[in-house]
């Protein structure tokens, strides 16, 4: 039973880890299709995606997906990723909880940039949310399989 846990816990991760980075790479093209290049961080029309929460987060998702690899394969060092989840999970939250109370102050003032670099006309339908509700049902996973003595 952990072992399908583990399982099902990295298939989540390598989902998470294609959603994030499809959503970076989606950045990335606006990005440079603006700038010409990737390497500026200053007087930008819009944030360089290498500075985005979401950048980091499919960073973290790959490690998260690469350390659960290891964990099914050799059954150790599952705190330690548990810990790793448990806090992209509150970074994800985080920002998503950041962009949501900017989008609910700034309704009506104009658009809201959300932290991918796009319009938020939704909060609920962008990269952030989706990314931590990703985090959040690894982190619950993991948490079941960490606890489940077989």
């Amino acid at each position: 039973m952990k072992r399908n846990l583990l399982k099902l816990q990295t298939a989540i991760l390598f989902g998470g880890s294609i959603f994030a980075w499809h959503a970076v790479y989606g950045d990335f093209q606006r990005y440079y299709d603006v700038e010409s290049t990737i390497w500026k961080f200053k007087d930008c029309a819009a944030a360089n995606p290498l500075t985005t929460p979401c950048f980091w987060g499919a960073v973290a998702f790959v490690i998260a997906f690469i350390w659960s690899l290891y964990i099914v394969n050799n059954k150790i060092q599952h705190k330690y990723l548990l810990f790793l989840l448990g806090g992209g999970t509150i970074f994800a939250w985080s920002n998503f909880t950041f962009g949501l109370v900017k989008f609910l102050a700034h309704q009506g003032d104009g658009p809201v940039i959300g932290c991918s670099g796009q319009v938020v006309l939704n909060p609920f339908d962008t990269p952030c949310f989706i990314g931590a509700v990703i985090y959040l049902i690894a982190f619950v996973v993991s948490l079941i399989a960490f606890r489940k003595v077989e």
